[in-house]
């Protein structure tokens, strides 16, 4: 060192998903479940501490439930969004259609 205070390291991942990914739990008789996630040439095995799931594991399990979902639902929502963008005159007409069916 050249005199600098030192640092701390971090690791920042990105992983941009096309179509060659995969998502599974592997469950075992005598230890806690892995769950892996490979896309694009990288995996990812996340797993309890020492293989045995505690009280801290499976709060972090509830938060891993959670934010995916929030991340579909976003997800889903900005292509909903992009879609109309699109085709605009689809959705005017097809609510003129809901109108007059339900009029009727």
């Amino acid at each position: 060192m050249n005199g600098e205070e030192r640092k701390p390291s971090y690791l920042s991942m990105s992983l941009g998903v096309g179509g060659d990914w995969r998502v599974t739990c592997h469950t075992y008789p005598n230890r806690g479940p892995i769950l892996a996630v490979d896309a694009g040439g990288m995996s990812l095995a996340v797993s309890a501490k020492h293989g045995v799931p505690d009280a801290d594991h499976l709060d972090f399990a509830y938060a891993l439930l959670a934010a995916p979902n929030d991340y579909l639902i976003a997800c889903e929502a900005h292509r909903f969004d992009s879609e109309e963008a699109e085709n605009p005159s689809a959705d005017a007409t097809e609510t003129a259609a809901a109108t007059e069916n339900r009029a009727a």
